[in-house]
């Protein structure tokens, strides 16, 4: 009689640790796929601050060429080379 106790309690020990392994790795792989959507999205912004970087690389060193001084020259300054024309658009 005793035997068949101790076998009960056994199958029943078994199984809370069964369950207990169960509802953990589910726990897990829930995490684990919330951490994988979130890498993805921070690789993604960082493919975007590469190229934003590259672009701000180029216009740095486009700064150092003749052609880049007078565009900064033309576009935030509003100079204009000798005997050129400026037209203004006034109406609208």
């Amino acid at each position: 009689m005793r035997f068949k106790r101790s076998s009960l309690l056994t199958k029943l020990l078994i199984l809370v640790l069964v369950v207990y392994a169960t509802v953990t790795l589910v726990s897990l792989q829930s995490q684990v796929t919330e951490k994988n959507a979130e890498a993805a999205k921070l690789e993604s912004s960082i493919a975007a601050t590469e190229q934003e970087n590259q672009r701000l690389q180029q216009a740095i060193d486009a700064l150092g060429t003749d052609e880049g001084v007078e565009e900064v020259a033309r576009r935030k300054l509003g100079l204009v080379s000798e005997g050129e024309i400026v037209f203004y658009d006034v109406g609208n």
